[in-house]
């Protein structure tokens, strides 16, 4: 018979639980939502491409500039509190963005990457912290909550601006309310003041810049967010390019995320199982290969889009593994924080750069070949150094 006390242990963990599947919900709502909906912003301002670009670029640049600030922050006020302030932050930007001013708007997307990027790499962290013996699946569970919301949210944005009639600015705000929610299902860990002491106390490590297999993390982060990043722009021109119809090549851009949340919860899960944990990473560059190489031979619809699962499973398997490694990799939380800001730093400065690199290329060659083969390229790096810093013996300083 469980005694009060396990029981309310229970109900701490699952609140926990619930907490940290919330903060994985906010995480790209409110940059997601904002793609489909371009189109309607720019008429509304009277923007050109260039201005509405920002929009989805800001985001990205913020995770790069705030990402190795974080553990400053956590140091100071502790996971916990420093997420709840993350949280707050997120809300509050995506209510500065019910503006029509573009220089608001600017700065409220700028508060709302600036909110994501403190999540983006304390999350790891917490799962170090407070699951050290289930890495794999409180990974698979957080990164699929992202995942699957994320998605969801590019899905729903015209539906929720011209169906429902809220208009691009209402249709922002609306991540507000998941956004508060989140705060809510925080508000309990506020109470968790043990690890303020334990964070601030710790011994120093030495710098996680000088360790050769963090920098092989952040690269394996980086192409992979760089591959990501270039789906997510230029998948469906390529695909028109190859003879889909506009429609038919918008909706891909949701399947290719859809069909690739299998892949993100049971990654992880199936990884953390091996005994050459490596050989996942193998599997899904191998996948990412046959996936783009598709791309370049085949033009009937069906080969495509079985192309496109393949390039789907590896992206979502991908993410899930680049956060396992920064966990299961750090020797404390405090060091997961530190070799998460690095790797999301490096990271989204280079998934900010994919897309415009594969835009240069193609404006000069007028081919998709070339921008295919950068891909390629990245996919053959990103795979080398994953494998690298998922074997044994790599080790941190």
């Amino acid at each position: 018979m469980q005694t009060p006390r396990t029981r309310t242990d229970i109900q701490k963990r699952w609140l926990l639980i619930a907490g940290i599947i919330f903060l994985a919900f906010n995480l790209r709502p409110a940059i997601t939502s904002v793609g489909p909906l371009v189109g309607n912003i720019q008429e509304s301002l009277g923007i050109n491409n260039l201005e509405a670009g920002f929009l989805t670029t800001i985001p990205l640049i913020a995770f790069a500039v705030f990402s190795p600030l974080v553990t400053l922050f956590s140091r100071r006020w502790g996971n916990e509190k420093t997420l709840f302030i993350a949280m707050l932050v997120l809300t509050v930007g995506i209510l500065i963005r019910y503006n029509d001013n573009l220089l608001i708007l600017y700065f409220g997307t700028l508060v709302v990457g600036s909110g994501i990027a403190i999540m983006n790499v304390l999350l790891p962290s917490v799962i170090k912290s407070d699951f050290p013996k289930r890495i794999g699946i409180m990974t698979s569970i957080y990164t699929t909550a992202m995942c699957a919301m994320a998605g969801l949210a590019s899905g729903v944005s015209i539906p929720l601006a011209e169906g429902a009639g809220l208009g691009w600015q209402k249709t922002l705000v609306f991540w507000g309310l998941l956004a508060f929610v989140g705060l809510l299902l925080w508000l309990p860990q506020l109470k968790q003041n043990r690890r303020d002491t334990a964070i601030r106390n710790s011994a120093p490590h030495p710098s996680i810049w000088k360790s050769r297999t963090a920098w092989h993390i952040s690269v394996f982060m980086g192409l992979q967010s760089f591959v990501f990043y270039c789906i997510i722009a230029w998948l469906p021109a390529i695909l028109i390019a190859r003879g889909m119809s506009e429609q038919t090549a918008g909706w891909m851009l949701l399947f290719v995320q859809i069909i690739g949340l299998p892949a993100t919860f049971f990654a992880p899960i199936i990884a953390a199982r091996l005994k050459r944990m490596w050989l996942s990473i193998g599997f899904l560059g191998l996948l990412n290969l046959l996936g783009f190489s598709g791309l370049l031979f085949f033009e009937q619809t069906g080969f495509l889009i079985s192309s496109i699962a393949l390039m789907g499973i590896a992206t979502g398997g991908s993410i899930s593994l680049a956060y396992m490694i920064i966990s299961s990799k750090a020797k404390d939380h405090q060091q997961a924080a530190e070799l998460s800001g690095m790797a999301q730093a490096i990271g989204y400065s280079l998934a900010a750069l994919g897309p415009a690199i594969l835009g240069f290329v193609f404006d000069q060659t007028e081919l998709w070949l070339y921008p295919i083969l950068i891909i390629h390229l990245a996919n053959i790096l990103m795979t080398g150094y994953g494998m690298s810093s998922m074997r044994k013996k790599a080790r941190l300083n």
